[in-house]
């Protein structure tokens, strides 16, 4: 495992590195290269300076990978260029000669602002991309809980409304005598408790099955399954959490979980769906706790 993830580390770095000497390389050093290039083989080639109107292709190459200014460079070094191999080896026509200059100066010109116009765009689609993260992230705060990273109530109560009008079972969990771990051990350790529950629940159900902590010692777990389901289901659940002490500081400590299991049926408001398993969850604790208890259907 550690060497995949040093792997993908270093794939991570070439790719960054790519990234950041790209503009350079496409945008500055190969704009520069075919100016060389051109006029060499303008040099070679007869008549003189036949090849030079090809260079006011150059900046316009600089402006799709370059900013404005290394664009700049590029088209005032082509317009020199240009300018300094009309001086040194002139065809004679020197009305050709400065029409050649005034459209590179014009190429360079228009590639400069529309390297300006591109930059701008990116800066803007930039500022709209990281409005969206920071917003979607405060979305995912405000529906999680900071103890157990599970969903909160206001995550909880969003599902519950994408998912109404399908068949959708409700667990209501409590941890088993939270109050005297808290009392005895102090609530870091009562904290532990509720993250091991938590996690053992999650690690129980499907990753499509939302699992919330309800407040305090409750966990709720919503399935898209029907009753019978969903109580097999938390079956599972209940003896994961009590098949394993958790380790304190205070040594090793059982813990366990009383459950209510409700049918939301159609047409049902959510709370009286909360209810019925709260409700069950009662009769489970009442039982004897560490049991899951089936919540009648409504009349």
């Amino acid at each position: 495992m550690e060497s995949g993830y040093i792997d993908t580390m270093s794939e991570r770095t070439r790719v960054d590195t790519l990234k950041d000497w790209a503009p350079l390389v496409l945008g500055v050093i190969a704009p520069l290269v075919l100016i060389v290039l051109i006029l060499t083989a303008d040099t070679i080639e007869s008549p003189k300076t036949a090849y030079v109107g090809v260079l006011s292709a150059i900046p316009l190459l600089s402006a799709v990978f370059a900013r404005p200014a290394a664009t700049a460079f590029v088209a005032v070094t082509t317009w020199l260029a240009a300018a300094a191999f009309g001086h040194f080896a002139s065809d004679g026509n020197v009305q050709a000669q400065t029409v050649r200059l005034l459209f590179i100066a014009g190429f360079g010109l228009i590639a400069i602002a529309a390297s300006a116009v591109r930059e701008q765009r990116q800066q803007r689609l930039m500022a709209a991309l990281t409005v969206a993260a920071e917003a979607e992230t405060m979305q995912r705060r405000a529906n999680t809980d900071e103890l157990t990273g599970l969903a909160n109530r206001h995550g909880l109560t969003d599902a519950m409304a994408d998912l109404t009008g399908r068949t959708v079972s409700i667990a209501m969990v409590d941890v088993d005598g939270l109050k005297v771990i808290n009392d005895e051990l102090g609530h870091l350790v009562g904290d532990e408790y509720l993250k091991a529950v938590g996690s053992r629940i999650r690690s129980n159900v499907a990753s499509r099955d939302v699992v919330a902590r309800w407040g305090g010692d409750e966990f709720v777990v919503l399935f898209e399954l029907d009753g019978d389901v969903a109580e097999t289901v938390m079956n599972r659940v209940v003896r994961s959490v009590s098949g394993h002490p958790l380790a304190t500081g205070e040594g090793p400590r059982r813990v366990s979980v009383s459950v209510g299991v409700a049918e939301w049926q159609p047409g049902e408001p959510q709370d009286d769906a909360l209810s019925r398993a709260d409700a069950a969850m009662y009769r489970a604790k009442s039982n004897g706790r560490n049991q899951v208890v089936r919540a009648d259907d409504p009349a």
